[in-house]
């Protein structure tokens, strides 16, 4: 939601809502109730009420007396008086021209036939545009408008992202006191179940789907306890840990920025591979300052000449070895260690890039987030524009903060939210569902750095059918910031993608040894940083710097990707 701000000469009496229907793939906000049928569309529906009367004949009886009035009232206009307080006019804009003005935060999805406009619905006459106003409360197909012509008398203005994916969904606008949220209103019957459009329509949470699967579920009386355990000490230490966490912050940040990374032993040579990668391009790293959640891998940090700390009052117990893919107990670990470390960086005042070690830069990312100071959070693009991170799809390996009062309040947020983190064993749902929260109650600015953009790839761009950022990528007619192996199972195949990526740099009698091990503890740089990329073939249907003909598909009988046609798809 976009909201702007009211003009103080504004009576209460005389607020302009003006309601903005945008087509974004299952991205929900605003303030209306959403209602999706999956068998009838509103025409079919016998009723689509939200009257809190069950007397079917009074319904009925309304609805008549309504219908006999309608010839009367659309003669003088688009919109009958009966609903004249919210509803006096609409116009069209281009998609495009609209979400470019209204910087909305969110990842906008490019616009194809059939959603390539936005339906901008005007709610008094006060707020209508001068030009072509009879075209817009006439009977007169809705005219297109300019986004400065339309919009030029709207004091306020709300955004609603509907979904554009042609399903059977009926939207309703209920003159009420206003509500920043959605309802969402399905044909289930009251004991949950598969959509049914034999059942009357009832309120569900967004998270529904038509199968009868619930994605958002609450956090459990054990995972709260579970939560509390890891929690008791953080709080009842913090100032002790600030205190020996702050000389670490003033020494590696430069104009109140830094890096922040955290990491254990069993994702050490992704950290490893990321400073020697910066080696190999002359890339500055002294603003990185880690988070070690083992004594080991500090050892290694500071071997590899990155100012690292280890907090044993909150990572003591914290599991040593690398998570065996997404969501498992160790994986959860240390989505918690994520959200302990940025909270104590955000507690001393300073902005921070925070990063996942499974990624490489090709420049500066801090020159971008510099150039661009409007937002006080930016995030790199998931890419899974599904329900269950929307609105804003964010990926919560890659993102920047600059700090203020509502990105410390955010963080604060995330961290009271960990019983959630845990049951969905991840932190990214619960932090997209904050970021929709304060986003709207705080004013929260929320930049999403769309997939559609080349400054900051990831897995969706490597693991895309098509190829077609790779391949670009490999002919260097595209210059990202960085580019980060995520969307991958776990941390084999993120060392394996690297290598035959041409991104990994470190050499293998360093992998998943310690500083004693590998037996020298002054330089491992010199010891184990590649100046060219190992390059290896793992996987022909994969992207690689290097045809992989020979290599075996990593799904059955998929042919090689540099065999693939390139689509004429222009990116």
């Amino acid at each position: 939601m976009v909201r702007t701000r009211r003009s103080p000469t504004s009576k209460r009496n005389e607020n302009l809502i003006i309601m903005v229907f945008v087509s974004l793939l299952s991205f929900y906000a605003g303030s209306l109730f959403s209602m999706q049928a999956s068998m009838t569309t509103t025409a079919n529906c016998p009723t689509v009420s939200l009257s809190v009367s069950n007397d079917h004949s009074i319904t009925e009886e309304l609805s008549e007396k309504s219908a006999e009035s309608d010839d009367n009232n659309m003669k003088n206009g688009r919109f009958p008086e009966t609903v004249h307080r919210f509803a006096t006019g609409m116009s069209r804009i281009n998609k495009d021209e609209f979400t470019n003005r209204f910087e909305m935060g969110v990842p906008v999805d490019q616009s194809k036939p059939g959603e390539e406009e936005v339906l901008l619905l005007y709610s008094s006459e006060r707020a209508l545009t001068k030009k072509k106003k009879a075209e817009v409360t006439g009977l007169v197909p809705i005219p297109r408008l300019s986004v400065e012509d339309a919009t030029e008398n709207c004091e306020e203005m709300h955004i609603v992202l509907t979904d554009h994916t042609n399903r059977k969904q009926c939207v309703a606008l209920v003159p009420q006191y206003e509500s920043f949220h959605i309802q969402k209103w399905m044909r289930v019957d009251g004991q949950g179940g598969k959509m049914d459009a034999t059942e009357d329509l009832r309120h569900v949470s967004r998270g529904y789907q038509s199968n009868g699967r619930e994605k958002f579920r609450p956090p459990e009386p054990k995972h709260t306890r579970r939560f509390w355990e890891m929690l008791m000490p953080y709080i009842q230490n913090i100032d002790k840990v600030l205190d020996k966490l702050r000389p670490l912050v003033e020494k590696v940040a430069k104009n109140n920025q830094l890096v922040v990374m955290v990491c254990n032993k069993g994702q050490s040579e992704l950290l490893m591979n990321f400073v020697c990668s910066l080696k190999a391009r002359g890339l500055d790293y002294s603003q990185v300052l880690l988070f070690a959640t083992d004594v080991e891998t500090k050892e290694l940090a500071e071997s590899m000449g990155v100012t690292a700390f280890y907090d044993e009052i909150n990572f003591e117990s914290m599991p040593s070895d690398a998570a065996k893919g997404y969501g498992d107990r160790r994986f959860v670990a240390m989505m918690l260690a994520k959200v302990f470390c940025v909270q104590l960086v955000s507690m001393l005042g300073y902005d921070f890039l925070f990063q996942d070690v499974d990624i490489v830069w090709y420049k500066n990312p801090f020159e971008y987030f510099d150039k661009n100071p409007q937002f006080d959070i930016y995030f790199q693009d998931d890419g899974a524009h599904s329900t269950r991170y929307a609105p804003y799809s964010a990926n919560s390996g890659f993102y920047y903060v600059r700090h203020n009062d509502r990105t410390q309040f955010f963080l604060t947020a995330i961290l009271m939210a960990g019983d959630l983190v845990i049951k969905t064993d991840s932190h990214q749902q619960a932090l997209i569902a904050a970021l929709s929260e304060h986003a709207s109650l705080y004013g929260l600015k929320v930049k999403i750095m769309s997939r559609d953009a080349e400054e900051f790839p990831g897995g969706y761009q490597f693991h895309q059918k098509t190829g077609k950022y790779m391949r670009k990528f490999y002919r260097k007619e595209l210059h990202p910031y960085i580019f980060h192996m995520s969307w991958t199972t776990n941390k084999d195949n993120k060392f394996l993608f690297l290598q035959q990526m041409g991104e990994w740099y470190l050499d293998d009698k360093c992998i998943q040894k310690t500083v004693d091990e590998i037996g020298a503890a002054s330089d491992l740089q010199t010891e184990c940083c590649h100046a060219e990329p190992i390059v290896v073939c793992h996987y022909r249907d994969k992207p690689s710097i290097v045809p992989c003909h020979d290599s075996p598909p990593i799904d059955k009988d998929k042919p090689s990707w540099w065999d693939t046609p390139v689509l004429p798809v222009n990116y």
